[in-house]
């Protein structure tokens, strides 16, 4: 008798199924690599700007910058230059006491400002738009004095901001 109860124990039990084991099919395991794969290359190519998004960002840098310069201008009530020495912008403001004499701008905002290394710039001021070794433009408390180009060139392209009398400016590719 203690041989049909053990043989029958034996008997009843069912082989293991595959869905019942606890470890993940090869199937299973390339879909997750696959997907940490796409997961990955979408990550890192955020990551690295182009040429294209640098020239882009940096003339949006300095788009900002040069509103800054015009507000302060308007709303300060006093006169701020912007001068291109180089590869630096810098920022001045006229004198009160002297009105001859330019003093570098006291605005954080409007610290001298180097390009990237990778960029050159061009700043033509006035009516003819004219580039001079002198060259700086201008905003007035009521305005911008002569139209002004500056243009950011990169090694993808170039950028213009341009502005007009009364101190409206805009970006463009060129």
């Amino acid at each position: 008798m203690s041989n049909s109860i053990t043989g029958a124990h034996f008997r009843t039990q069912t082989p293991a199924t595959p869905r019942q084991c606890l470890g993940f099919t090869l199937i299973e395991i390339l879909v997750v690599i696959v997907i940490l794969g796409i997961a990955t290359l979408l990550a890192t190519a955020n990551l690295f700007q182009t040429d294209e998004e640098k020239l882009q960002q940096e003339s949006e840098k300095l788009l900002g910058v040069l509103q800054i310069a015009r507000d302060e201008a308007a709303f300060g009530g006093r006169v701020i230059a912007i001068a291109l020495s180089g590869n630096e912008i810098q920022f001045h403001e006229r004198d009160f006491a002297d009105p001859s004499r330019w003093n570098p701008s006291a605005n954080d905002a409007l610290k001298p400002r180097k390009l990237g290394e990778r960029f050159s710039a061009e700043l033509r001021v006035g009516t003819a738009l004219a580039t001079t070794k002198d060259n700086h433009a201008t905003f007035l408390p009521i305005g911008v004095a002569a139209p002004f180009e500056f243009v950011l060139r990169g090694p993808v392209g170039m950028r213009k901001i341009s502005s007009d009398a009364i101190g409206n400016l805009r970006l463009e590719k060129v």
